[in-house]
Parts: structure tokens; sequence; C-alpha cells
């Protein structure tokens, strides 16, 4: 076992730890033992003389307690030396008969700064620690406690010799200082240096060689990386299933992993690469494609469609507060792009009539922030609000000639009851969920001459969990809007206008309906707001545009539950959620 190394500093001194040699030419250890260092000195004790090594790449760690602390070293030359042999997966997991496994690991304090010392340590997989580390036991009864020089120690099975993690801390305090600490494991270190998995056996149904070189095309050149959302979106669209909560995706080879040890079916990667390739921009779709062309030429589906780029997007959202004295509002205004805040103002108080005014200035003090991106506008009120008609208000963009309707922008509405914790918001969540995993809005009609009181409304659409979409011939009554917030339904479509005192002889509410959801129930869910601006455009063309069309007065009501304007979430559409 030649791969464990003494890390000191350039020129000679005391040890500052240990590390893992993992090919000929690189070396794992801790941030904390290379911190504030370009370089630092490498031996293999009694195999290599000291090797000078830059500190390539390190983790997130600042200081104890932090998450990554990993550093990567790269020798200036290679060393003709056998690596480490990394366990497989899962390898401590406690099993019948072994709950623990006794484990050791070589590290450098002081009186042992040449050879270094044993330390033999135990633990189990399911003694983990703030979703990072593994704690560690030194028996009592042993000679060696962990201790400084311990740091970035390989952590090996004694039987296999192969290794299992590396030392990061121990507790040093007191009579029984050293008996405790911690580890990192495999799991945690491939999540900081995906490289790990170029190095691990997997049990991928995919060789070595093709996955090293899908790894090595996914991550790519500087400035091809997509979005979370956009890697987040793609691995919903192969696998559209209500029932998957998908965790949030760190990177493509993060999503890539996910899909090939967490889930199931043959084709599984397949599915996810033809997704990444249609929604990356062009060099990396590119390198996606020619990774296919080689390795699953069967599976390509025709020739590679490379993607535009991925637009950044924005939004600004309005969020107006009913106060419970005078019936006035607070209003705040927050506008974002890619999910990061870039400008905000008030709450200030204002009564209801006065709402129209004031958001009109507060979009034209905040449209700047926003302008060079894809963006929308977001009314987040109660819902006595819900049916103004903000696609009429005007844009008054600085230095314009003259303000334009608001409809030139995707405009939606909100309810703002749904940004608390109730039973709605989660009732929302779910059927959420289930639209964008369908990929189609199939919104259900509901004509303005239904007879449905509040509790039957309620019942129709409690009993229709999967129900997600309404489309109102009319103004929906109060009762109707109410149900509908009530049960969670987090989309909706109307018409403003009133049938009047004539019952609904004019009202025409099937042809209505039946032009509205043609237009709008294949579309993705995430698609629905920009379309919408679509149907209101062409609903005033004076060539495509009539007096019937059902783009004219149109309130669209989408509530994505993970788009909350403080702290506001990337929006989801066009490749972003």
């Amino acid at each position: 076992m030649h791969w464990r190394a003494r890390i000191g500093p350039v020129g000679g001194g005391a040890p500052l730890g240990a590390g893992v040699l993992v090919d000929s030419e690189r070396v794992i250890t801790c941030a904390h033992v290379v911190d504030g260092r370009a370089e630092v000195s490498v031996v293999l004790p009694g195999v290599a003389a000291e090797a000078r090594a830059r500190v390539a790449w390190a983790g997130e760690w600042r200081e104890v307690g932090d998450h990554g602390d990993l550093a990567m070293l790269v020798l200036d030359h290679p060393l003709p030396v056998p690596p480490c042999v990394f366990a497989p997966l899962g390898s401590l997991r406690p099993r019948h008969g072994r709950t623990a496994y006794a484990l050791r690991a070589l590290g450098f304090p002081e009186g042992h700064d040449q050879d270094g010392t044993h330390v033999t340590v135990s633990t189990s997989q399911d003694r983990q620690l703030g979703g990072e580390w593994l704690e560690l036991d030194v028996d009592k009864g042993h000679l060696r406690r962990l201790g400084e020089g311990f740091s970035g120690a390989g952590v090996y099975d004694p039987e296999s010799e192969q290794v299992v993690g590396i030392v990061t801390d121990a507790d040093l305090e007191g009579e029984y200082g050293g008996t405790q600490g911690r580890m990192l494991p495999l799991d945690a270190i491939r999540r900081h240096w995906e490289g790990l998995d170029d190095l691990l056996t997997l049990d991928w149904g995919l060789a070595a060689r093709p996955r090293r070189e899908l790894r090595a095309a996914l991550e790519g050149s500087e400035g091809s990386e997509l979005p979370g959302a956009t890697v987040s979106l793609a691995v919903r669209r192969a696998f559209p299933s209500p029932r998957l909560r998908h965790p949030p995706f760190r990177s493509v080879w993060h999503a890539v992993r996910y899909v090939a040890e967490d889930l199931i079916g043959d084709d599984r990667l397949v599915l996810l690469l033809r997704e990444l390739r249609d929604r990356s921009p062009a060099d990396l779709a590119a390198r996606i494609a020619d990774w296919m062309g080689k390795w699953l030429p069967e599976e390509l589906e025709g020739p590679e469609r490379p993607a535009a780029p991925p637009v950044s997007v924005g939004s600004i959202m309005f969020r107006a507060e009913p106060m419970t004295r005078g019936g006035s509002l607070d209003l705040t205004v927050c506008a974002v792009v890619d999910g990061v805040p870039v400008a905000r103002a008030g709450p200030v108080r204002i009564r209801r009539q006065q709402l129209r005014t004031k958001a009109e200035a507060l979009l034209a003090a905040q449209v700047g922030a926003v302008h060079d991106f894809d963006w929308m506008v977001e009314f987040i009120v109660p819902q006595g609000l819900m049916g103004e008609p903000f696609e009429e208000w005007q844009l008054r963009e600085p230095g314009a000639a003259r303000p334009r309707p608001l409809r030139t922008v995707p405009v939606v509405v909100r309810h703002v009851d749904r940004l608390k914790p109730l039973t709605e918001s989660r009732l929302t969540r779910r059927r959420w969920e289930t639209v964008r995993a369908r990929g189609r809005t199939r919104p259900a009609p509901v004509e303005c001459s239904e007879s449905y009181d509040y509790q039957a409304f309620y019942d129709w659409l409690e009993d229709e969990d999967d129900l997600c979409a309404l489309a109102y011939a009319a103004n929906p009554v109060d009762d109707w809007l109410a149900a509908a917030l009530d049960t969670g339904v987090p989309i909706m479509l109307w018409r403003r206008r009133d049938c009047g005192d004539a019952g609904h002889a004019h009202c025409a509410p099937g042809a209505f309906l039946d032009r509205l959801i043609e237009a709008v129930a294949a579309l993705d869910p995430d698609e629905l707001p920009y379309e919408v601006m679509k149907l209101r455009k062409e609903a005033r063309s004076p060539r495509r545009g009539h007096a019937d069309h059902c783009g004219h007065r149109l309130t669209l009501f989408w509530d994505d539950p993970e788009r909350k304007p403080d702290p506001p979430l990337a929006m989801g559409s066009k490749g972003n959620d």
C-alpha cells in the first residue's frame, strides 16, 4: 500500500497532514491541510522521496465545520507507484452480523514525522453526520488515537486494502480526546469531486472507458455549463412521473449519476442524454451527440439537434398583501434574473384604487433590471383583484417615446395566500407536479351556465386530484374561484366578461371554450405564459384577430409554487424552472 502520502511544506518542516495517491499524478487530502498554500511537498514514505505538487483545486471549506474539506494536488512529475484502489460504494453498509467495520489509517503526528503511525478506527454507513461525514470511534484501549497529522489520511479496510474515505477531524479535548473523529466517505468525496467517479467501479451497465469519456464530454469547456433549472427540466421530461421527487442537481454529471444509480430501465441513460442534448448550447450538444454516435450509435434517433444556448430569464413580481384595517394594501416589487434578486422596492402602503398607478410607476423603475432578458410580470394578489385587466396596464420604459401595454410581455396572476404555508399550498404543489410531469395543460372546461355552489365545485375538484387546469367561459363566480384556490388548482384561464341579466343565451360559451382549449391543451404548463401572450397579441391583430378570438380579455392564473418573490426562485419556462 504505497499510496499513503505525507503532505508537508515545500522545503521541509513539520508535516501538514496526510493524503492519498489516486493516480500517478494526483493526490487528495483535506482542504484545511493545504489552506493558504499554492504548493506543497508530497512524500510516499519508504517509496518516493519529496515531490513538489500544486494545489489544483479545493472544495468550499473555509473553517472548521464547513462541508467540502477536500483538496486535489497535482504532482509536478508522475510517480511510478501503484495508486490506491477504492472500495465499492456501500461497502460500509451495516449487514447481518456486522454492524461496524474495523478500519485503519496512516497519519503523521508529532514524533512520527517520517514513517507515520497507524490508528485503528471503526464506523459504518449509518453513522452519518450532517449529510457529509461518518463518525469514527477509536477504542479507548488502543495506544494510538486520532490527532493532528491524521487529516487527509486514507481510511482503508485492512482485509481488502481498499480505501473507503479520508480522515478530516478529531475531537482532541479532554481525557479521552482523540477517541472520536470524522471522515469523508466516498459518497461525500464524489459529491465534491466528480472526477472520483472515473476511479470507482460503478454498476451502470456502462463500461469504465465510455463512462469516463461521457463525464469528460459533459464537463466540457468553460461557458457551456447548463443551469441547474435546465438540468432539472431535462430529467423531468425524460422521466415524467409525479411520484418521482428528483433532488436539486449541482451539475449535469450529478443528474447522469442520479439517473444511472437511482432510477431503473435499460434505456434510462439514453432518455436523459437525448433531453440534455436537445437543451444544451451547441458545443455541449455536439459533444453529447458525438459520444452517443461513438458508444450508442443506434440510439441517436436521427441527426443531432443542437439547441440554441440557454437564454437568461427574468421576472418582475408584484405582491399585494391586504391589510386588516381600512382595505389598504402593502405593495412590494421584486425583480429577479435566473432566480437571483437584482432589484426590489417597497413595501408601500396604498389604497386599492391606487394599485394600477403605483404598480405602473414601480414597473417603470424596475424594468431596466430585466430589460435585456426574456422576462414576465407576475401579479400576486388577493382573490378580489385576480380579475383586474393587468395585461392592459401600461409599461412606461425610461427613454421610450410612448408607453406600451403589458400584453406585449407574459403576464400572469397568482394568489397571495399561496405564499403562506397552508394546506392549499401543499395541494398546489402536488397538482403542479402532476401537470408538469404530464407535460400538457389540458384544462377542463367550465361553462358559465353551470349551477354549482361552492361545496359542489369543491367536491368535484377534490375528487379529481389529477385535474390541474380549468378554463372558464366567463368571469368565474366567487364560489368557484374560492373552491379552486382551496383545492390547489394551479392553472386557470377565463374570459373577463359578465353574462348580464338575460341568462346565457348570447354567451356562446361552448364555442369560446373550444377555441381556447384547442389553443392551450397540448402546451407544456411552463410554456403557457408565453403562448397566452401570443394569443393576446393575435386577438388584436387587424389581420389575424377578430371579435370572438379567445385571446381577448383573457386572464391567466398560473401559480408555480416554487416561484416566490422573497426569496425569489428561477422561473420555470423555456428550459428553466
